[in-house]
């Protein structure tokens, strides 16, 4: 991140903290702690659970991040996971868009034009036709379909590999009868499903109703 100081050491965490202390306090000192060599990964671990902690970091900061991890550990997810902090579906998302998703894909999750889960149900409901899923991509932030309209996105794609991206989000988007099911929460669980819909890249109705089929189709409820 910089080396700063007579003696050059080098800021692994807290770059922001130390500008605004120099620049806008102007303080001729601040707290420091000196925890002698550390290698890059270790760096690396540090200043990614480090921003994370105190802002939202763009998706290009963290991908590169966790995609440094995921080589220097021998590609083993688990390890990348515990050493950050993230969940092991969250660091399997990064992962992988990173090996499928196109460039255009890419930038506009860069530019925010699309999240990592369109980008996603694109991959799935094209069945990993690049060229399809990045049509369907660009029909998706361009009609902006609802959860429920996306989620049937990877339905239908599923069901018909040879349906057209059009095809797909036409018949995603025709008038569906839902049935809506209101459920009080306690506080913890309420604190729980935002932050697990935060760390998933998750609607809050996708998140429910895939936590609700996984245990009925667990119970034997469901085929």
């Amino acid at each position: 991140m910089g080396e700063y100081g007579k003696s050059r050491c080098e800021l692994t965490t807290g770059k922001r903290r130390f500008l605004a202390h120099k620049q806008i306090l102007k303080w001729p000192q601040i707290r420091a702690v000196f925890i002698g060599h550390v290698s890059k990964t270790e760096a690396v671990v540090r200043s990614l659970v480090e921003s994370m902690q105190h802002l939202e970091l763009e998706y290009d900061d963290k991908v590169k991040a966790i995609m440094f991890l995921y080589n220097t550990l021998g590609k083993d997810e688990r390890r990348v996971s515990q050493e950050t902090g993230l969940s092991l579906r969250k660091v399997r998302d990064f992962i992988l868009i990173e090996a499928r998703a196109t460039p255009a894909m890419k930038l506009w999750i860069k530019n925010h034009k699309a999240s990592p889960a369109d980008v996603k149900r694109a991959i799935r409901a094209a069945q990993d036709n690049l060229d399809k899923a990045e049509e369907l991509l660009k029909l998706i932030i361009k009609y902006k379909p609802t959860t429920h309209q996306k989620r049937r996105l990877v339905l239908y794609g599923e069901r018909d590999r040879k349906a057209s991206a059009a095809d797909i989000l036409e018949k995603a988007m025709k008038p569906h009868v839902e049935e809506n099911i209101i459920i009080t929460l306690a506080d913890g669980l309420r604190k729980g499903l935002s932050k697990a819909t935060k760390s998933l890249e998750m609607e809050p109705e996708e998140l429910v109703a895939k936590v609700l089929t996984d245990w009925l189709g667990n119970q034997g409820f469901v085929a």
